[in-house]
């Protein structure tokens, strides 16, 4: 069987997934490039032992990586096995990005990568309750605000396939603005014991009133009698919710 390496902060990458009001507040989501699959195929099974190929399947591009699942073994014959998975068109560069995100899936399924399917909701608010930042906006000149900062991985903690502990850095301020799980609390992080935050509430409260979500099940779910109840803990968990609904429609 052959066993990769979990991923480092150094392997992983993060964009802003969804944008609140004015910027304030945003969700990110985590994720790998396709070098970081390529050095993680050369560290375990050496740069000889796999190989990847790309081909269309009704329309969709999709790549398989074949790995000699013998290559510990060379006095053996080699045995070739392949995985494959389809690709999704990128923004910026459609070919291309297409045919790297079908190498990337196909490298999440022979394991690479695959905690990050199980990693925290990232929700960061642009300011904290003392004023400062966590991250800058700025206002373009169509009137159009939006976020001035990029966003780094500096710590990450795995186990058991999953992601337990994260903290995440902006760069306009250059500071931590998440941080959670299995890593020390840094300043601007929220303890997960204190009351929703007066932004969280007003998202969830549009949410409600446009069918997103059931606020009465959210209630009796958490046990609570009102919105303004729900620990931070559990608004997270409640926006991610939320989060979820939207990008699917």
């Amino acid at each position: 069987m052959i066993k990769f390496r979990s991923l480092t902060a150094e392997d992983v990458e993060c964009r802003v997934s969804q944008v609140g009001k004015d910027c304030e507040w945003v969700t990110l989501l985590l994720y790998k490039n396709a070098r970081t699959d390529m050095r993680i195929l050369d560290e375990t099974v050496g740069p000889e032992n796999w190989q990847r190929e790309h081909y269309d399947c009704k329309g969709n591009l999709y790549c398989k990586i074949g790995i000699n699942t013998n290559y510990a073994h060379p006095e053996l014959p080699d045995r070739w096995v392949w995985k494959s998975d389809c690709g999704a068109e990128s923004y910026t560069d459609k070919e291309k990005g297409e045919a790297s995100d079908a190498f990337k899936r196909a490298g999440t399924n022979w394991g690479i990568g695959r905690e990050l399917y199980e990693s925290p909701f990232i929700f960061i608010y642009q300011k904290n309750k003392d004023g400062s930042e966590n991250y800058r906006v700025k206002t373009k000149s169509d009137g159009k605000t939006v976020v001035d900062s990029k966003f780094l991985v500096t710590a990450m903690a795995v186990e058991n396939g999953a992601v337990v502990g994260l903290n995440i850095e902006s760069t306009k301020p250059r500071k931590t603005c998440f941080v959670c799980g299995k890593l020390d609390l840094g300043k601007g992080a929220m303890s997960t014991d204190d009351k929703i935050d007066s932004i969280a509430l007003s998202v969830i409260r549009d949410a409600i009133g446009d069918g997103c979500i059931d606020g009465e099940g959210v209630l009796k779910y958490y046990g609570v009698q009102r919105m303004e109840d729900l620990t931070a803990k559990q608004a997270c968990e409640v926006l991610k919710q939320i989060s979820k609904k939207r990008r699917n429609g």
